[in-house]
């Protein structure tokens, strides 16, 4: 019966962190390039059991009574890198990328990569995130002088007809990425992206949808209601063994 309880409460606490990482993931369904996240759990591995001080049936080896899960654990939270739907805004600050790649921004903890596209020129004239981090060129910051600027195909940044740098864009290892914050990656060895294509006045979606994440909670839910019921069957027959059996 102790066992029901905990590999009910181990499971609680799986499901605890699907609920919270597709409750992010709903949380985030309108910000641009943002990629989803999704939880693996997996089994514990089994155990056999054998009968204790019982020589009687095997001579010297204790009797084989069977194989025992011991429930379930949280094993990895994994990206998904997909893209997501790219909208036409008209907004000449904006851009998206129609190949793999992840545009470069310089932040207070170092360089950073995302998809996200959602640009702006800040009272110095340097192009930069939401956040205020600067968009990176090949020859750094990105300064357009505070004025309109056109960007090529290939992420040429014209000002006044002038080109004034490249954009920066990389490639990565999906598996040596790191998530920070919303939209943004950590990574080792970034490699130039040699033929980006880059596409002025439109963003690149966030990939999780509402309906496939309110759906996954209402299944969540559901199950953790069930393994609540479960704990408490154990809690009731541990009460009656305690308080009844034990008067017998």
């Amino acid at each position: 019966m102790l066992k029901g309880l905990y590999t009910s409460a181990l499971s609680l606490a799986v499901l605890e962190k699907k609920q919270e990482v597709s409750a992010n993931n709903l949380a985030n369904i309108n910000t641009p390039g943002y990629k989803k996240e999704t939880v693996i759990s997996a089994a514990f591995p089994d155990m056999l059991v054998h009968r204790l001080n019982d020589y009687e049936v095997t001579g010297n080896k204790q009797p084989y009574v069977g194989r025992l899960t011991m429930g379930v654990r949280l094993d990895d939270i994994v990206i998904d890198h997909a893209d997501g739907i790219q909208q036409t805004t008209g907004n000449y600050q904006q851009l998206a990328l129609a190949t793999d790649g992840y545009f470069a921004v310089m932040t207070p903890q170092g360089e950073r990569y995302t998809r996200n596209g959602e640009f702006n020129v800040n009272p110095e004239g340097i192009i930069c995130t939401s956040d205020g981090y600067p968009l990176l060129g090949h020859n750094g910051e990105i300064n357009v002088r505070g004025g309109e600027f056109v960007i090529g195909e290939r992420g040429e940044v014209y000002c006044d007809g002038e080109r004034v740098d490249d954009i920066r864009v990389v490639t990565l290892e999906k598996d040596e990425m790191i998530k920070e914050g919303s939209s943004l990656f950590r990574a080792e060895n970034p490699q130039e992206q040699r033929n980006p294509q880059v596409i002025q006045g439109a963003l690149e979606g966030s990939n999780a949808y509402a309906i496939d994440e309110m759906m996954n909670m209402i299944n969540i839910m559901r199950a953790y209601e069930s393994n609540q019921r479960v704990m408490q069957t154990h809690d009731t027959t541990l009460e009656k063994a305690v308080s009844q059996i034990g008067q017998i």
